[in-house]
């Protein structure tokens, strides 16, 4: 069967001539039958021999095939021609809203950089996130394969002592696996490539499995356990002249590369290479198509996002880490519950704790006690017995066998020899563990043991991760106290307020969980504050961007070192209440388009305390130098620009009411003596309200709603601004005006029952 490809691609001719069967688009018209349909996103500068590679070896199947090409958007291709891009090539924008049976993503030559300085990592992050909904299989090869393991499971390239290049023997790990289903027990692959893959890293990983090797090249294939994500490091579609023409490139450059091994006839660079893998590699490419693709996609294409939910929807979560707040570990009845909650999910084999927080009959936290003994010299003995009743009336309540004195008495002895802050504020958080290990008959391990910082206070990430991995090898369930760890030296060091959050994440991460719990006490993210709408709705879904965005208008959420460690690997974070664990909270995910919304909006956040400061002058705007003094002038005033407006003769910042509120005069005089403006007036008592929602930009409605809302509400808006990633809209309002916009926009989107 043919491979269908765009109208006067280039490849066309050429495959033609090697009597491969290349149907157009107009001829396909004709056909009466579902094409397999596949995208390619090509990486590689060689964009034309790369395609006609590929299609090649897409067309060796009586399979027909439909092929689209991509590309990045935010990196253009300096050897291709422009009109060859936009001819032949969509970008992601223009597919998202797609499905596929398979697709391919190519290497790429930058596998020296890490993958978070390639300028397009976060679009390529973007589309193997959306892959999982929206793409059967998915077909990584060399540099594009390093990428999505490091993407999907967090295992790292790491660089060869010299370039691997040539043509290399590889066996087969098992023999039963579909994608090698006519291999010989040896075959030839090309290789070139200067980082691999530890395989030692990949047994290590649950969900994958390495299906090939080479003794030179190491990992060479590797598949998922549910058939949808294969990873080649080698180049099987590679023409008999590829790696000639990367060895003549190089040393033409100065490069002075080695002969590719057993590529050449006696390693004699003028003789013509030897053939050895175009076999292989079509029955690879076939046997992906076959077993992979076409055998097991679904008919209606459309139904692949139901394919790969989240385990948290499933509710199959094989792993999960749950960190419990403390709120929910207030009194001995609430650990108690916390620790039921645990019980009913076997998955939840890691826990995280903080120390107990405030409760009706406990007015203060643990914590601030323990700060507080610290800060306040002469109060310490007060403060520690305080904190040591606490604890010694939640062991009572708790039936514990746990000695709660001579815990604090260790506890005091070495504050004293140390005075180390760090130490007695997370000893909260070090006994809590210890009587939730208690109430699970979990293991407890010291944070102290596994989380390191360096003598700066910077968390060593890959030391922790190892400590982590290490330790839930021979420990099967555990209890880890939150907030802090040790550095080089053996000192505790903790993390920032709300550190517990960010124990948690990395203990997910490093473990691989399928979901990451936090309990607290409210059922999820609140659409709005309950200090000002009664009662609002908890989100259902939300995604990492929607939640960063409202952390910086905010909002009251988690941290975002607390989100980064799971986001990274593509962890769900699920909010939930200890009070109501029967309701579902909310779930936090890179990409909610699995999941169904019938929210317009997903919150609406905001602050007090901004000014406005308007510099009005003929074309202001014409001459940029103005724009850049004004900048100047506020960055020595160390004024913060949280929004700003151009007009035709005004130029509009809005700025935090504190940072002018002592210069007032000097900074107006300094502002008309740069820009010889005709009138700057600085206006206070504004507040920033910000409506946050990841499908805003392509609703025409939700911008509309919010102002018939702020206008039936008699709010006059002050300025409107739209966040870059078009995921919010922020709208001024005067102070006085604050809660009652809230309350219209909620209202608006809302509908009360």
């Amino acid at each position: 069967m043919p491979i269908k490809v765009p109208n006067n691609l280039p490849a066309i001719e050429t495959l033609t001539n090697e009597n491969v069967f290349v149907m157009t688009d107009t001829r396909a018209m004709t056909q009466d039958m579902r094409p397999l349909h596949i995208l390619l996103l090509n990486l590689m500068p060689t964009k034309i021999d790369t395609e006609t590679q590929i299609t090649r070896m897409l067309s060796n199947t009586p399979l027909q095939v439909e092929l689209e090409l991509l590309q990045t958007a935010t990196h253009k291709p300096h050897v291709t021609s422009q009109e060859h891009m936009l001819a032949f090539y969509k970008t992601f924008s223009d597919v998202k809203n797609e499905y596929y049976d398979g697709m391919i993503i190519t290497g790429a030559p930058i596998e020296l950089l890490e993958f978070e300085e390639v300028n397009y990592w976060e679009e390529l992050c973007e589309i193997m996130e959306w892959s999982k909904t929206h793409v059967h299989s998915t077909f990584h090869i060399c540099w594009g394969a390093q990428a999505g393991l490091y993407y999907h499971y967090g295992i790292n390239k790491k660089r060869l002592p010299k370039k691997l290049s040539g043509v290399f023997k590889h066996t087969l790990k098992t023999k039963r696996s579909m994608l090698f289903r006519g291999f010989d027990d040896e075959f030839y692959v090309p290789q070139s490539r200067n980082t691999t893959v530890d395989e030692e890293d990949i047994d290590n990983t649950p969900g994958i499995t390495v299906l090939s090797t080479s003794e030179e090249g190491g990992v060479f294939c590797v598949k998922s356990d549910n058939d949808r994500q294969i990873f080649v490091t080698g180049h099987t579609e590679y023409d008999w002249n590829t790696l000639l023409k990367e060895y003549v490139r190089d040393k033409e450059a100065g490069i002075n590369p080695e002969i590719p091994a057993n590529y050449f006839p006696d390693d004699d660079d003028s003789k013509k290479p030897v053939v050895r893998w175009r076999s292989s590699g079509s029955l690879l490419f076939s046997n992906w198509l076959n077993y992979f693709v076409y055998q097991s996609t679904p008919y209606d294409i459309k139904l692949i996002h139901n394919e790969d939910l989240a385990p948290a929807l499933r509710n199959n979560s094989e792993l999960t880490v749950a960190k419990f707040g403390g709120s929910s570990l207030a009194t001995a009845e609430r650990i108690r519950n916390a620790a039921e909650v645990v019980r009913q999910n076997k998955a939840r084999r890691y826990v995280v704790v903080s120390a107990p927080g405030v409760h009706d009959d406990e007015k203060v936290k643990i914590t601030d006690l323990l700060i507080s003994a610290h800060e306040n010299p002469d109060e310490f003995d007060t403060k520690m017995t305080q904190a040591r009743n606490r604890f010694k009336n939640l062991a009572i309540g708790l039936g514990s066998e746990i000695n709660i004195d001579e815990i604090f008495d260790k506890i005091i002895e070495k504050y004293k020899d140390s005075r180390c802050r760090d130490y007695l504020i997370s000893r909260g958080e070090f006994i809590t563990a210890q009587l939730m290990a208690e109430q699970l008959q979990y293991d407890f391990v010291d944070a102290a043991e596994v989380i390191k910082f360096d003598d700066t206070g910077k968390l060593l990430d890959d030391a922790t991760r190892k400590n982590i991995e290490k330790l839930i090898k021979n420990h099967k369930r555990i209890v880890f106290p939150g907030f802090y760890g040790s550095n080089e030296t053996g000192e505790v060091v903790t993390f920032s307020r709300g550190g517990s959050d960010i124990t948690g994440a990395i203990i997910a991460s490093a473990a691989k969980a399928d979901l990451y719990e936090n309990w607290t006490d409210v059922p999820g993210l609140l659409m709005a504050d309950p200090r000002i709408v009664k009662h609002p709705l908890s989100v259902p879904v939300i995604i990492y961007k929607e939640l960063r965005e409202l952390a910086l208008r905010g909002a009251e959420v988690l941290h975002e070192d607390a989100v980064r460690p799971v986001s990274q690997c593509g962890i769900p974070i699920n909010i939930k209440s200890t009070l109501e664990p029967e309701k579902p909270g909310t779930l936090i995910v890179k990409n909610a388009d699995s999941y169904e919304n019938r929210l317009e909006i997903s919150s609406i956040t905001g602050k007090k305390g901004y000014s406005s400061i308007l510099i009005e002058r003929e074309k202001l705007n014409d001459n940029p130098k103005y724009r850049e003094r004004i900048q100047n002038i506020l960055d020595e005033f160390n004024i913060t620009v949280e929004s700003e407006q151009l007009g035709l003769d005004s130029f509009s910042v809005i700025v935090g009411s504190e940072s002018v509120a002592n210069c007032e005069e000097e900074l107006t005089g300094r502002l008309r003596s740069a820009t010889d403006a005709d009138e700057i007036t600085i206006s206070t008592g504004i507040a920033a309200i910000a409506v946050v929602g990841r499908n805003i930009s392509g609703e025409v409605s939700v911008a509309m709603k919010i102002f018939e809302a702020l206008s039936s509400a008699h709010v006059n808006v002050r300025f409107i601004d739209h966040a870059p990633e078009r995921i919010s809209v922020q709208v001024g309002v005067s102070e006085s005006d604050y809660q009652r916009a809230i309350r219209a926009i909620y209202n608006a989107f809302v509908v009360k029952a």
